[in-house]
């Protein structure tokens, strides 16, 4: 099995190629994708194999620090309701849409759903060490 370092070089050198290649160098492009996608599959067993390794406390504090980033990236949205303001029905000028899919925006250029996703992966392997979270 390859070091973790090795990993990333192979990974590294795989954007590089990408990047070098013509717009049209469509079969090169997918066994470099095809190449790309099995090193980060064999990266994830690597961490994968070094969180079972820490200590319970370490994911617990992990894991709180996870949860209150997200909670200060969601604090930063757009809050709708008081930008529609209290006029009977009238909506602000961004109106109720607007203000939703430009949170989603955020919250994507944010990195929440890879914060959500290590939290759903802490939360998973402590429940597996029996570890009540609530």
């Amino acid at each position: 099995m390859e070091s973790s370092d090795d990993l990333a070089l192979r990974l590294a050198a795989i954007q590089d190629a990408l990047l070098d290649l013509p717009a049209d160098a469509f079969a090169e492009k997918y066994e470099l994708l095809k190449e790309r996608d099995a090193l980060r599959e064999q990266a994830a067993g690597y961490a994968e194999s070094l969180d079972a390794q820490r200590p319970d406390d370490d994911l617990l504090a992990e894991l709180a620090s996870q949860r209150s980033r997200l909670e200060k990236l969601r604090k930063q949205k757009i809050d709708l309701v008081s930008q529609a303001g209290s006029g009977g029905g009238q909506t602000g000028e961004m109106g109720n849409l607007g203000g939703v899919a430009l949170n989603a925006q955020m919250m994507k250029a944010s990195g929440a759903d890879r914060v959500q996703a290590r939290i759903a992966v802490l939360e998973d392997l402590l429940d597996k060490r029996g570890i009540d979270l609530q």
